[in-house]
């Protein structure tokens, strides 16, 4: 289920419409709505959501959108835009497969610590002009 769906589903099971949601969390009715569409939110809107909706951050955005988020907010778009890749490619990897849920966890655990003890490593090689 995508972000969009999710937050859609969580707002209706709450009995609240877009603009109700929207004020509850200090959001606008058009944002509100955009995420509805397709739009993903940064991660402190997400915690906004989450908070209005009375559940998790993990439970709007899900285990990947929260990984991208969280991406967003430390690296940029350009971060976001790469865990998102990540996460396509490890999908196609599990895609099908006969693994084990408890192995598929641990292999993704040892990814996502993989990437980002990556991305702080190469903090060092990224000119100025680039870091947020």
């Amino acid at each position: 289920m995508t972000f969009n769906e999710r937050l859609k589903e969580i707002r209706e099971k709450k009995g609240l419409t877009q603009e109700q949601l929207a004020k509850l969390s200090g959001l606008s009715t058009r944002m509100i709505q955009n995420y509805e569409k397709s739009s993903r939110p940064q991660f402190d809107n997400a915690k906004k959501l989450a908070t209005a909706l009375e559940v998790s951050v993990y439970d709007i955005l899900g285990d990947g959108g929260t990984l991208i988020a969280e991406a967003g907010e430390k690296y940029g778009a350009r971060g976001a835009k790469q865990a998102e890749q990540l996460m396509a490619e490890v999908t196609g990897l599990f895609a099908g497969g006969e693994m084990a849920e408890e192995d598929m966890d641990v292999m993704m655990k040892a990814i996502m610590d993989a990437y980002w003890i990556a991305k702080e490593k190469n903090k060092k090689y990224t000119p100025n002009r680039y870091k947020g």
